[in-house]
């Protein structure tokens, strides 16, 4: 019997947001700070995993805190969605066909903006119209988003 949750007739029981990066390590750990997630610590698995000659070590990824990873994988997670980096060959070439919006309120918009720019950042352009106001930025790999 799985604990896990049977899908419903309107969809799936959970999901993940999956991200394509140059260097998924680095691009998480942006997000982290950006969203204030916490890293998903796998240690014991792959450690077990390695002990049992079940995965070959150069697969892994040890990171300077000490948090083994899969080389190439880092997932993370906090109050919305788990979201999963993946190193790719390709560079990203085009405009995101949608992206993430991180709302703290027009009060502490650019405050925040600062903020993420010291961790890497671009601020590309401040947006005032009459159906809301935000700052358009791009993360350290250039993929969209905005604070508003």
């Amino acid at each position: 019997m799985s604990d896990v949750p049977a899908a419903t007739p309107r969809g799936p029981y959970d999901w993940q947001l999956q991200v394509d990066a140059r260097d998924a390590h680095t691009l998480a750990d942006f997000w982290i700070q950006a969203l204030g997630y916490e890293l998903e610590d796998n240690t014991a698995f792959i450690e077990g995993l390695l002990q049992h000659g079940a995965a070959p070590e150069e697969l892994t990824f040890r990171r300077p805190d000490g948090i083994l990873s899969w080389k190439g994988f880092e997932a993370i997670r906090g109050a919305g969605r788990r979201i999963l980096f993946h190193t790719v060959p390709e560079e990203k070439t085009v405009k995101n066909r949608w992206h993430v919006d991180i709302n703290v309120g027009e009060a502490r918009m650019h405050a925040e903006a600062e903020r993420l720019v010291a961790l890497g950042a671009t601020q590309v352009r401040e947006i005032a119209e009459p159906g809301g106001h935000w700052i358009a930025m791009l993360d350290p790999e250039g993929n969209e988003f905005d604070i508003q």
